[in-house]
């Protein structure tokens, strides 16, 4: 059963943020929240897999979960959570033959007002809160 565990937890500021998102072979992936004159840079580094869902679509059918009811009822204000025994990390590591498992991967999902993205790596991201 797949379990959230809130990480970072008062790191992020709460808020609803606009989301940035780049990921290439040299810089891995960053993803950008910004408002007004806060941004948010979440560095994830190499990543293995990336799933960016629209909200609209996702909210209902794939996190309904009872194990997240209480993020879902508090509207996600902690953005960012680490997944244990996900479906997404699950899938990954079939595809890969096992391998994923032996890399120890961690799976993550960052949750905005607009998008839902789980992340698979074998990092911890980095966390900057920036001041504009």
């Amino acid at each position: 059963m797949e379990q959230w565990k809130e990480i970072f937890i008062n790191k992020i500021p709460k808020g609803v943020y606009q989301l940035q998102m780049s990921n290439g072979e040299e810089q891995g992936l960053t993803i950008e929240l910004s408002k007004r004159n806060l941004c948010v840079r979440i560095k994830f580094g190499a990543v293995q897999a990336v799933r960016m869902l629209d909200e609209g679509i996702v909210q209902c059918d794939l996190y309904c979960d009872a194990a997240i009811k209480k993020y879902k009822d508090d509207a996600f204000s902690n953005i960012i959570y680490e997944v244990q025994q996900g479906e997404f990390a699950k899938q990954i590591n079939q595809m890969s033959g096992g391998y994923g498992e032996a890399l120890g991967l961690r799976h993550y999902v960052v949750i905005t007002q607009n998008y839902n993205i789980d992340i698979v790596t074998e990092w911890e991201p980095t966390i900057e809160v920036l001041n504009s």
